[in-house]
């Protein structure tokens, strides 16, 4: 009996498929108005941390608690890409950048490279570039530090 096989596929690159992780891992922020995500890999490619937007561990955010005063505003009300701090409507949130790099080390953070689902604040890539890492892609976009 001749065997049926499935037709190659493409095999991804790095970048294609640490992105798809990202946008597999922002699934999970507790945000009403974005959901973003993010995944550290080590220059060998192997999986450092992830981490995605929301309140910190054990809080419940906006979309399960409406507890934040920006995620309960439209953006007919607060434009996005609007400052997150420092307005009557903040952002008590952290970024899913911030939340990736809470629990690596910064041995693990030195050279890594950080796949996020959207283009990092100023904030974060100021963060990102402290903290040791080499690189951040994005969809469509990528900086070197």
């Amino acid at each position: 009996m001749p065997r049926v096989t499935q037709p190659l596929t493409a095999r991804p690159t790095w970048d294609e498929w640490a992105l798809g992780l990202a946008m597999a891992v922002s699934k999970r922020a507790d945000c009403s108005r974005r959901q973003v995500g993010a995944v550290a890999l080590a220059p060998d490619h192997r999986v450092l941390g992830t981490g995605y937007n929301g309140l910190r561990a054990g809080v419940p955010g906006c979309a399960t608690a409406g507890a934040c005063p920006r995620g309960r505003l439209g953006y007919d009300q607060i434009e996005a890409g609007s400052p997150y701090v420092g307005v009557e409507a903040h952002c008590p949130a952290l970024h899913a950048e911030e939340n990736c790099i809470l629990y690596l080390s910064g041995d693990q953070r030195r050279g890594a490279t950080l796949y996020v689902t959207d283009e990092p604040c100023p904030n974060c890539t100021r963060l990102l570039a402290g903290a040791g890492f080499v690189r951040v892609v994005w969809p469509g976009g990528e900086t070197h530090f």
